[in-house]
């Protein structure tokens, strides 16, 4: 966290490279720094710090790049291909649209888009497209920072220091506007001194656009205007920084009309309905999940069974809920999943059924499609059984409890002994999947403390013990068990895959760890999951151990949806889906649809068409959450070491960029950034990238050092390290 998206200001002079000649990587490197932006030859010459004498030479480059597929030539320019494979587009009349490089799509739902909306697509068979969200364009409302115009520089750096809580009144004479705030493009809208409703310089605020006649040429002309509807906060302050967001990325979080009239008209099964399902309600199921949740989609049990195990895991129901194309299920659709932040959820279903008519709540009757696993006592998967079912869940525990149960013997809860059964027979089945080459990288999420306003007052590793990984497994089990299922059928359905590293990156992952003794010369022309998990295993305890499972992340690919069943490269599964959450993320609902038809030998519920356009929009908006909440999470880590700015810290360099290294604290588990214009000298990252030099020093991962916090600004959601220097110590570190 606290990545920053712009450099440190630079104190002092620093050395700058010699300019290199013209290649391929140089670039892609530099269309690359300028985002989505189009840049001709002659200006991306310049960029490079190239002559005109090397202008025929670009283009030359460019058009070799063109013709490999990783630069892309529109009007106006070059620019580099989006790294997810969508595309932009404009929308055309009759449900058309012609992307930037010429090729026209048809679109089947529109999704309210107008005709001339630059609108992104993900391009699927047939000439067909899936449009996933609509690019600028007008919006009913805007979420910025009043702020001085920009010609008054005093005032605009009171905007920028808007982490100050002490608010600026508006001068009389004073020009106003709204600027981005967590919003990187780069517009402006004025605001009449009587427009403000109370807002200071520096409040986040909501605003409207409006109409004003002008009778001066200068009004009438430049940023459009706008008006204050609502003051949010300062920066930093909860409801500020969660409208920001969403306006930002676009997430919608009222529920239409339609849909909640549709979920208050629900009414509970009946009894004829109950009695056609398998009544599971004499097991002991149990839910475990963590204390703040509300939404309850999974509950198991497990009971020994012929020398082996009966695994049972229980999952709302919610596609008996949730009809496809009712309100309900085209605004979970467009949702795509839920969003978590710290303090507040968004939910993807609407309450009434989240959180009560689809969550498994203890003691009451609960709709759940049900896998049955027969295991050995090895952990040998047997026989697998599916069931529209009724259960009851006997407890809503939280994973402290259940592990204090498993680890400790706590027999304080009745199912404790059903517990202890469930993690014995989950340890088994994480040992055989490790054994089959399935890679963990175990990966904390930051877990917040917060005080009853909201504010964070701390910050640690989310806590991860025996429940947890007993649960993992579980799921585990239970989707892969639905995806074998559903592709032995050949049943149509939406696929969890994973691809294996790119070539180049899989490449490189091997030379170092050949170089490092950790495979083999054979392992290395053809690294399998399998020899990349061992190699990681012989990595643990060394000093290259940290560097290694970075490397090997930053090799992996973005797991996604696809209605093709490929290997999952990470788990070492041959097919697997998402079926256990369908009340956070709709892939799983399709699934449920797919599995109850098939259960009920019905025609399939999906066609490969459909399970491909969700593939497509579940993969979207799931990088759209991640995103939001990766950005809630360093915005909250701001607002922690805001008012510790100058404070002296202990650490550990947990990252290294061509720009910096980057540290995580003792105290909080919060990463920042030491720019390498506060280094003493010249830095730049070793050939292999395992070191960031400066000067005689060498900074790798695991050390140890010292900085001071310079820097916490949630408007840019950065944080700055001063490195105090000649504090700094080998050591695998304790982050």
């Amino acid at each position: 966290m606290g990545r920053p998206r712009f450099p440190a200001k630079r104190r002092g002079r620093v050395r700058a490279p010699r300019a290199a000649a013209l290649d391929a990587e140089r670039v892609v490197g530099a269309l690359a720094g300028g985002g989505r932006s189009t840049q001709t030859a002659v200006r991306l010459l310049r960029r490079l710090g190239a002559g005109r004498h090397e202008l025929r030479m670009l283009r030359k480059i460019l058009r070799q790049l063109e013709n490999a597929g990783r630069v892309e030539r529109i009007e106006g320019g070059w620019r580099v291909p989006r790294a997810d494979g969508l595309l932009e587009a404009e929308l055309l009349a009759r449900r058309r649209a012609r992307d930037d490089l010429g090729r026209e799509h048809r679109v089947d739902d529109p999704n309210g888009a107008q005709p001339g909306d630059r609108v992104l697509i993900a391009p699927l068979a047939s000439g067909r497209a899936e449009l996933l969200q609509v690019l600028g364009g007008e919006r009913d409302h805007w979420v910025g920072i009043l702020r001085g115009h920009g010609k008054s520089k005093e005032a605009d750096e009171v905007g920028r220091r808007a982490a100050s809580r002490r608010r600026a009144k508006v001068g009389p004479r004073e020009g106003l506007g709204i600027g981005p705030y967590r919003d990187e493009g780069d517009w402006w809208m004025r605001v009449a001194r009587g427009d403000t409703r109370g807002a200071g310089i520096g409040d986040v605020v909501r605003a409207v656009p409006v109409e004003r006649g002008a009778k001066r040429r200068s009004q009438r002309e430049g940023p459009p205007w706008a008006r204050v509807v609502e003051r949010l906060g300062r920066p930093g302050d909860p409801d500020a920084d969660f409208a920001a967001v969403v306006w930002r990325h676009q997430l919608p979080v009222a529920f239409p009309p339609d849909a909640l009239a549709q979920a208050e008209a629900l009414r509970e099964p009946d009894a004829r309905e109950l009695a056609q399902r398998t009544d599971l309600r004499g097991r002991a199921f149990v839910t475990i999940d963590p204390a703040t949740a509300r939404d309850h989609d999974d509950a198991v049990f497990v009971e020994s069974a012929n020398g082996g195990f009966r695994l049972w895991v229980a999952i709302a129901d919610v596609s008996r809920w949730v009809e496809p194309g009712s309100p309900i299920d085209r605004e979970a659709l467009r949702r795509g999943n839920s969003v978590y932040f710290p303090d507040r959820a968004i939910p993807m279903l609407p309450e009434r059924l989240s959180g009560d008519v689809c969550s498994l709540r203890p003691d009451v009757d609960r709709l759940a499609l049900a896998v049955e696993v027969q295991f050995d006592s090895r952990g040998e998967r047997g026989r697998t059984r599916f069931h529209e079912a009724v259960i009851r869940s006997r407890a809503k525990l939280t994973y402290e409890q259940a592990a204090a149960a498993i680890e400790q013997g706590d027999d304080s809860i009745p199912e404790a002994p059903m517990l202890r059964v469930l993690a014995r027979l989950t340890r088994r089945l994480g040992e055989r999947r490790r054994e089959a080459g399935s890679l963990d990288f175990e990966l904390p999420s930051a877990a917040f403390e917060l005080d009853e306003r909201g504010y964070p007052v701390g910050v640690g590793p989310a806590a991860r013990n025996e429940a947890h990984r007993a649960i993992e497994e579980a799921m585990l089990a239970a989707n892969r068990a639905v995806a074998e299922w559903l592709v032995d059928r050949e049943i149509p359905a939406v696929h969890r895959v994973h691809e294996p590293p790119a070539p180049p990156d899989l490449g490189r992952l091997a030379t170092e760890l050949l170089a490092l003794g950790l495979i083999d010369g054979g392992a290395a022309h053809a690294l399998t999951a399998r020899e990349l998990a061992r190699a990681l295993e012989r990595a643990v305890g060394s000093s290259a151990e940290r560097w290694i499972h970075q490397l090997a992340l930053r090799s992996m690919k973005r797991a996604r949806y696809s209605a093709q069943s490929i290997p999952h490269y990470a788990l070492g599964f041959e097919h697997y889906l998402h079926f256990t959450s369908p009340i956070r993320r709709y892939a799983d609902l399709a699934v449920h649809r797919a599995l109850r038809a098939a259960l009920a030998g019905d025609p399939p519920a999906l066609t490969r068409a459909g399970a491909e356009s969700i593939a497509v929009r579940s993969s979207f908006r799931e990088r759209i959450a991640t995103l939001a909440e990766r950005e809630m999470d360093r915005i909250k880590a701001c607002v922690l070491l805001r008012p510790r700015v100058g404070e002296r810290h202990e650490g550990t360099v947990t990252g290294l960029a061509p720009h910096g290294l980057y540290v995580t604290l003792d105290a909080w588990w919060v990463e920042g950034l030491v720019h390498v214009s506060r280094l003493p000298d010249f830095a730049e990252l070793s050939e292999n990238g395992r070191a960031l030099v400066s000067g005689s020093t060498r900074y790798e991962l695991g050390d140890r050092v010292a900085v001071t916090i310079a820097a916490a600004d949630p408007v840019t959601a950065r944080i700055d390290f001063e490195l105090e220097l000649g504090r700094r110590r080998r050591g695998r570190g304790s982050a």
